[in-house]
């Protein structure tokens, strides 16, 4: 069967909500497909579906990534140019610079740096702007968009401009597109994170930036850990900054504004008893789409898991979802896959976080990141900045 086909299925899985049904239709497109760009973009939409099954285990997801390592046997890694005199050079390369959940957590890294000591550079593999990309290109040193090139020009060019560091905010987001880039080994240091949540698999990738809380878990790394004190800050947008904050209200409310993919059965079931126990409250569930059949798709779950439809509010997805943080009380954080994003805007917001830290690294970021809060350090993004790039200059 055509690669096509089983794309095709994915994307149709993707619009139901069903989190099985994507990793099972991208397994078999990769399998099925000959052309070697196209099968490491399968291979990498697997792996990030991976993520939303909790049944899926540390093994599972080590032997994948390692799998997509082997589809670059035949890459040659770039020979590398006599290092450029002076400031570090940190090359961040990503899908896009639009702004997006990742950009909350990476945006001060790109403005904030230490212009004396550093000379930062963004590479962009979409060609597409808004007022974010703006502002980064406003900030950096140098803003290259490589969406025209081929992998292996871009890599050239990013060697050429000198990089000492390649950091890379992708991972297997967008079919990990940046990957394809960071396979060539265009940097004398590459290093994942911030963007990503796991083990890229690529033995062209050095270091993972993380923290002591994260790297507890039982996940399994390609690369070297590389741990910083915190491994998140988050910066709002002006839209978040003037946007209203929780007020009280009458009804107690629960909230989940996580990607309708994560939410799973058990998930459901620990809901209804939540909601059984207090008969007075209710849910807000808001997906990160606008698509109506996802939303169809979760009532149907919530009436098969025996959950009082009067209790629940299920919304699409929408540009004004940042009010429904004013008639939130509690977030209920969804696992094995935690709210990331979501999770440092409802602190933020001042809505209350109720996460579960599991054994994977991706299963910890919704606790890391409530942890990072109480500590008084997830919105310090000044300190942040200045311990990641203390660190990215101990491993030049």
């Amino acid at each position: 069967m055509s690669w096509r086909v089983h794309e095709k299925r994915g994307a149709e899985f993707y619009i139901l909500g069903d989190a099985e049904g994507v990793a099972q239709a991208y397994f078999k497109a990769a399998q099925a497909d000959t052309i070697l760009r196209k099968q490491r973009e399968h291979w990498s939409n697997y792996i990030f579906a991976l993520h939303y099954l909790p049944q899926a285990t540390a093994q599972n997801f080590y032997d994948a990534a390692r799998v997509y390592n082997s589809l670059y046997r035949e890459v040659e890694p770039l020979k590398l140019l006599p290092r450029k005199a002076g400031k570090i050079r940190v090359a961040y390369i990503a899908s896009h610079f639009l702004d997006s959940s990742s950009a909350r957590f990476y945006e001060a890294l790109l403005t904030g740096y230490d212009r004396e000591k550093f000379f930062v550079t963004a590479w962009s593999l979409s060609g597409r702007a808004d007022s974010f990309t703006e502002k980064i290109r406003r900030s950096v040193d140098g803003y290259f968009d490589i969406s025209e090139t081929s992998f292996e020009e871009a890599a050239q060019a990013i060697r050429d401009a000198g990089a000492d560091i390649l950091f890379d905010l992708g991972g297997h987001t967008e079919g990990g597109v940046t990957l394809q880039v960071a396979a060539y080994k265009p940097a004398r240091v590459q290093v994942s994170g911030i963007g990503y949540f796991d083990t890229t698999g690529l033995d062209a990738m050095d270091y993972f930036l993380t923290d002591d809380f994260l790297a507890e878990s039982q996940s399994r790394f390609v690369e070297k850990i590389l741990k910083v004190d915190n491994a998140f800050a988050f910066t709002p947008s002006e839209k978040m900054i003037r946007a209203e904050k929780n007020q009280p209200h009458e009804t107690f409310t629960y909230g989940c504004l996580n990607n309708f993919m994560k939410i799973t059965d058990e998930y459901l079931e620990n809901l209804r008893e939540i909601l059984q126990r207090n008969p007075g409250s209710k849910i807000i569930f808001r997906d990160t789409t606008p698509l109506e059949s996802r939303r169809t798709a979760l009532l149907e779950r919530i009436a098969s898991a025996g959950i009082e439809p009067a209790q629940v509010d299920v919304r699409t997805g929408a540009d004004d979802f940042l009010s429904d943080y004013a008639a939130i009380d509690l977030i209920l954080d969804t696992a094995p896959y935690n709210g990331g994003f979501m999770t440092a805007l409802a602190l933020y917001m001042g809505v209350a976080v109720s996460t579960r830290a599991g054994k994977l690294h991706h299963s910890r970021i919704g606790a890391d990141i409530v942890r990072i809060f109480e500590r008084g350090a997830l919105f310090d993004t000044k300190n942040f900045v200045a311990k990641v790039y203390d660190k990215l200059a101990e491993i030049v």
